[in-house]
């Protein structure tokens, strides 16, 4: 064995010492000794997320009327939610529930001089609340992703962008969140 592989066994047992334990896998005990991390994640029913943003189809910060609801961004972080908590879909006999509320924002940070090239940011918040079995709160939180694109002043390359901003931002928000339960999970189980 090698410097390198003594420099590891000895950087493993510092980790172990200082009780430091993987958020994840079979080693991932919650306190109350519920099983691991991953199998409360497994058992979280996830709803449909709530949405709401502007009705016009560039986010031209248009004042008439809200959209409800944005059909593939909720189901963009809904399935990165369930395959982030649960990999084999929705749990046939939930313990937790997880409801999702998405807001979206969009910026513009920069124009450029001759008005033909801008940067935007999109920012998507997510309010999310973990309900227990009997329906009490556990967990009541809040967490955001920013993403900047360029808007080159043609409708079909502006919508690409807008979208694809989108999508990061639902994966990013539930990549947040699932680490977030996790750490709930961890301290509380």
């Amino acid at each position: 064995m090698g410097a390198a592989g003594f420099a590891l066994m000895a950087g493993g047992s510092l980790l172990t010492a200082c009780g430091f334990k993987p958020l994840y896998g079979n080693a991932s005990t919650t306190p109350s000794g519920n099983g691991t991390v991953d199998a409360n994640l497994a058992a979280i029913s996830i709803k449909s997320p709530f949405w709401e943003r502007d009705a016009a189809p560039y986010g031209e910060f248009a004042q008439a009327g809200k959209a409800k609801y944005d059909a593939r961004t909720a189901q963009i972080l809904h399935n990165a939610l369930r395959d982030g908590l649960n990999p084999y879909g929705q749990p046939s006999a939930p313990v937790y529930t997880l409801a999702v509320e998405l807001s979206e924002r969009i910026n513009r940070t920069v124009t450029a001089d001759e008005g033909d090239a801008r940067r935007e940011d999109l920012t998507l918040k997510a309010n999310f609340l973990l309900s227990g079995p009997k329906g009490e709160e556990l967990l009541k939180e809040q967490t955001r992703s920013i993403v900047a694109y360029t808007v080159l002043q043609d409708p079909y390359q502006d919508l690409i962008a807008r979208n694809d901003a989108r999508d990061r931002t639902a994966r990013q928000v539930a990549e947040l969140i699932k680490l977030r339960l996790s750490a709930y999970f961890a301290t509380h189980g």
